[in-house]
């Protein structure tokens, strides 16, 4: 049915999925329905792909035709702006605690009275490598924020353990009127999250390096509105600031320093 559409035009989002981590020996489906529409159908025009990762091993993807870098996007106003709010820390795991009071502190302090101009409150998304430690780390964190005056209903979990009321609620984010203002995210919020209201981001526990998992959850926070005028935050352990700093330079071919 599709083969049979006039004027034809393919296009493919998250499109590094189209060729798949192994480039070639395993076919992917994406790529798989393109090559088939190209074989029968004389009405197929153009095939556009985009992605946020358009390389493989260091190398950009021959396709690559038009490319556009974080910084680029900052300065155009299409993220906001994170200079100078890198934050890194050094510190022994055993004091994981200790960094999740900090972000937390620093957090509310600098963004408890922040809103945009839709009224959606600041939020900020906590990233764990697995479910034992965020629950390890949950209880630090609602004590964190009743010893603030917080309520700790103001926390939400997304993990792929989750119900359906939390996934529904993870959902709602982007309404103003959504309550949850931490959330504790476990292989969840990462690629394709729009979520503009989200200001902050924090790695503490050191995550797998592959898959580009570092970057696309620590600059999850750059969406950027029309109309805000506040920076965003990132706050990383030095592991995940190493792994982040190699990510961008293998996907955009800039640094840390450089944002």
């Amino acid at each position: 049915s599709i083969a049979s559409l006039p004027h034809l035009a393919v296009f493919s989002d998250e499109a590094h999925h189209t060729y798949g981590q192994s480039m070639g020996s395993d076919l992917k489906r994406v790529r798989q329905t393109v090559d088939y529409l190209h074989a029968t159908s004389p009405n197929l025009i153009c095939v556009v792909n985009t992605t946020g990762t358009p390389y493989f091993r260091r190398q950009p993807l021959k396709d690559v035709v038009v490319w556009y870098g974080l910084s680029q996007g900052v300065a155009e106003g299409i993220l906001k702006e994170v200079a100078g709010s890198i934050y890194g820390y050094d510190f022994d795991p055993a004091h994981t605690e200790d960094f999740v009071r900090e972000v937390l502190t620093d957090f509310f302090r600098t963004y408890g009275d922040t809103f945009l101009p839709d009224g959606s409150p600041a939020k900020l998304a906590m990233y764990f490598p697995q479910n034992d430690d965020l629950a390890e780390v949950r209880p630090v964190v609602e004590s964190a924020l009743m010893a603030m005056g917080r309520s700790s209903e103001l926390v939400l979990r997304n993990t792929s353990a989750s119900g359906q009321s939390e996934i529904d609620a993870f959902n709602r984010l982007n309404d103003p009127s959504a309550p949850h203002r931490v959330m504790l995210l476990v292989n969840k919020g990462t690629e394709g999250w729009d979520c503009p209201s989200l200001f902050a981001c924090a790695l503490a526990r050191q995550l797998k390096s592959s898959n580009n998992f570092v970057l696309q959850a620590a600059t999850r926070c750059l969406r950027q509105v029309p109309g805000n005028a506040h920076p965003a935050r990132i706050y990383l352990s030095m592991d995940n600031r190493a792994i982040l700093d190699k990510q961008l330079q293998e996907t955009y071919g800039e640094t840390i320093a450089d944002l």
